[in-house]
């Protein structure tokens, strides 16, 4: 495995991503599986997977993770800074959480560990009061993932998304470190 474990939990360990892994992102970001909920539909090549790799994946004030199985990487789930800057994430202790997997890996729970993990790691050890999530009105497993991990939906923009020749609702999840406590 290229990089340490940054944390880990009952099946996948999450870790850094480093440029040995630049081949599994750039395979990701290309299967329609990913890049059409994702609503990224432009092809990466070798440049703009690096591209994503320096702008995105190893940024100094986010969190961002491959999401490992038996020590291959089979996704990415990340932290971000709200939309409102990092002054005032500081203020409102909130961050945005953003995960992904290889299709051949859907269903079997990894990415709900995974996210899960991520979370506890927000409330637990980066002392965030909220973590938010934003999803396709049309990707139910997803739904699925942020509402088993105890999120509640909070708010749609309307049509604001386009998926497959069609306009779609995104919605906006929420979870509060005192709703996740409950938990």
């Amino acid at each position: 495995m290229p990089g340490p474990i940054f944390l880990r939990g009952d099946t996948v360990t999450l870790r850094p991503p480093e440029r040995e892994d630049l081949d599994a992102i750039r395979e990701w970001l290309n299967h329609p599986q990913v890049w059409r909920p994702a609503l990224d539909p432009l092809p990466a090549n070798e440049d703009t997977a690096e591209s994503y790799f320096e702008r995105s994946l190893t940024s100094e004030t986010d969190v961002k993770c491959l999401v490992c199985v038996d020590e291959e990487p089979v996704g990415v789930v990340s932290l971000t800074t709200t939309e409102y800057g990092p002054t005032a994430t500081d203020r409102a202790r909130s961050v945005e959480l953003a995960y992904h997997l290889s299709p051949e890996y859907h269903g079997r729970g990894y990415g709900s560990e995974a996210a899960g993990r991520l979370v506890q790691y927000a409330f637990e050890d980066l002392n965030m009061r909220r973590v938010t999530a934003h999803v396709g009105a049309f990707n139910d497993a997803s739904i699925g993932l942020l509402e088993s991990l105890g999120f509640t939906h909070e708010g749609t923009r309307r049509e604001a998304a386009f998926y497959r020749g069609y306009y779609h609702d995104m919605l906006t999840y929420g979870l509060l470190r005192d709703e996740w406590e409950d938990t």
